[in-house]
């Protein structure tokens, strides 16, 4: 039977934790619920030091997705990892907004009324604009 070596216990950072190192001589970012100390990776990263320092200070995990990165490039991450990233609040908040935006956007698209008065309003008050001033002098 082999041995197999003891899990090492990783820190639990937090988005203040992050709020701390958004600096180009110290950064670390979240991605997929892990915190990573890029500071170092900064200067070899093709798309520019700048893109990696505007995600820092939250959790970058939509961002990086999103330019699709190559498996390699996920690959790479290990080298910098430092510990976990707490997201229960963050994935909290960001599934609150999101549920808001969504039932804002199904009220709008499917209320008739609501989109008679976003064309009528604007106009009432073109028109209020013009003849109320001729009507008070």
């Amino acid at each position: 039977m082999a041995e197999t070596e003891p899990v090492k216990p990783t820190k639990l950072y937090t988005v203040k934790d992050l709020k701390e190192h958004t600096t180009e001589d110290d950064c670390w970012i979240a991605i997929n619920g892990k915190v990573y100390d890029v500071t170092h990776f900064l200067d070899e990263h093709p798309g520019g030091f700048d893109i990696i320092v505007t995600n820092t200070g939250k959790d970058a995990t939509e961002d990086f997705e999103e330019i699709g990165h190559s498996n390699a490039a996920k690959e790479m991450l290990a080298k910098y990892l430092i510990g976990d990233f707490e997201i229960d609040a963050t994935r909290t908040n960001r599934a609150s907004i999101s549920a808001v935006k969504a039932q804002q956007a199904n009220m709008q698209s499917s209320n008739p009324l609501l989109k008679l008065l976003q064309v009528l309003l604007p106009l009432l008050v073109i028109l209020a604009a013009i003849f109320v001033p001729k009507y008070l002098l």
